[in-house]
């Protein structure tokens, strides 16, 4: 017993040895991950910020379509909004930069029965019947650029499925299967509208030499590749190539850099494709950064507040990006957006169509800021702008207008 106890123990010590060192108990290969990104299936989606979504329509699909039309029209907005890259607006808000839409152009179903027979060991003969039901959907969605009045692009979608059972009483039904089929048609609705991150997957070289020290080099150099530290493993690998010649040591830096490299160049290019989204929205938002940080004394407590406007949702998220810009810098202070009585005055002055100075002044004095930075957006599409006006509170005076195009 105490043979078998003390096995178990030294067993036990080396396979901790093993994995401490980085080996892999199954054999598996170590690969490294190399990203890249892949644009949207609908070209100039990364062009659209206000997106509009249509529910389903039902073109040919009889009271299934039906069904499937509001399932869709559901499923639809929720993926899309899961996104977060698309302020969702009405699909006839004339600042709507696309419009998302869809159509069921076909259900069909059909029922068949097959009779089969087989024969036990004694070599009697029986009959049975399999009742199968197959269900078969083609619908297509898109996105309309309102711009221009023309489609970004359209995706066709077909798929089939199929259920059987030996009591036609307990096939599935129409409905359900249809739901599948459009279930599993929609799992790539993501890369058909955002740029999403494709990750390849790189293995590693193994050494071939028989030198017990270079081999027991690369073990260590895979220590840190596995434990994350992929600089210092370039650097061991680099010393060992440069030392010993090592085909496998000179690869795997390379394999390396280029993971390191990619993370880098993917976060970049995402930020850059969210810019071009965003676009003059951005620019206007760092605009008016700069210049309440130029126009207001450091330290000063600032109320901003949303008045009535022509896209109170795009505002919102404007208002939203002004604030946490400002809280980050530190240079002002910004009244909370959960402060009851700022909820309170905006909503009071989307209601009423009409903000005066004076209403802003009294609203400032009440919430005891400084200067109240008055928001609003105008026009559309091309035309569209975001007006900001600084109110000193104890003077009433306008400090500064300005309009940023957006």
């Amino acid at each position: 017993m105490k043979n078998s106890t003390k096995f178990l123990k030294f067993a036990a010590i080396g396979a901790a040895v093993m994995l401490a060192l980085g080996f892999s108990l199954a054999g598996c290969a170590t690969t490294v991950p190399i990203k890249s990104v892949k644009m949207p299936t609908i070209n100039g989606m990364d062009t659209v910020k206000n997106l509009g979504i249509r529910d389903f329509e039902n073109r040919g699909g009889g009271s299934v379509g039906s069904d499937l039309a509001y399932y869709l029209s559901d499923k639809s907005k929720q993926m899309i909004m899961n996104t977060g890259k698309f302020n969702i607006v009405a699909p006839n808000d004339p600042n709507a930069d696309g419009v998302f839409f869809g159509e069921i152009r076909s259900v069909a179903a059909r029922d068949t029965q097959n009779q089969n027979s087989y024969k036990d060991k004694n070599g009697n003969t029986f009959t049975y019947t399999t009742y199968t039901r197959e269900v078969s959907v083609e619908f297509v969605y898109g996105v309309n650029n309102t711009r221009t009045n023309m489609p970004f692009g359209l995706i066709p979608k077909r798929g089939s499925t199929s259920t059987s059972s030996d009591d036609p009483y307990r096939l599935t039904d129409v409905n359900t299967l249809a739901r599948r089929i459009v279930d599993s048609q929609m799992r790539g609705l993501e890369k058909d509208l955002v740029p999403t991150i494709v990750t390849t997957n790189r293995e590693l070289m193994k050494e071939t030499s028989d030198d017990k020290a270079v081999k027991q080099l690369m073990k260590m150099a895979l220590s840190l590749v596995k434990d994350g530290n992929l600089e210092e493993a370039i650097r061991q690998y680099d010393e060992i190539d440069s030392t010993y010649g090592s085909v496998a040591a000179r690869t795997n830096a390379g394999i390396l850099r280029e993971s390191v490299v990619s993370e880098t160049a993917v976060s970049a290019q995402i930020a850059r494709l969210d810019g071009r989204r965003r676009g003059l929205i951005a620019t206007a938002v760092t605009d008016v950064i700069d210049m309440l940080n130029s126009k207001l004394p450091s330290g000063t407590n600032i109320a901003v507040m949303k008045t009535s406007s022509t896209n109170n949702n795009m505002l919102n998220d404007i208002v939203d990006q002004i604030t946490t810009s400002v809280v980050q810098e530190g240079k002002l202070k910004v009244v909370d957006r959960s402060n009851q009585a700022l909820i309170d005055a905006e909503q009071q002055f989307q209601l009423s169509g009409n903000v005066s100075d004076d209403s802003a002044v009294l609203i400032g004095r009440q919430l005891g800021v400084k200067y109240a930075v008055l928001c609003w957006i105008s026009g559309e599409r091309s035309s569209r702008k975001l007006n900001i006006r600084i109110l000193d509170i104890e003077t009433a005076q306008i400090t500064d207008q300005t309009s940023f195009d957006i």
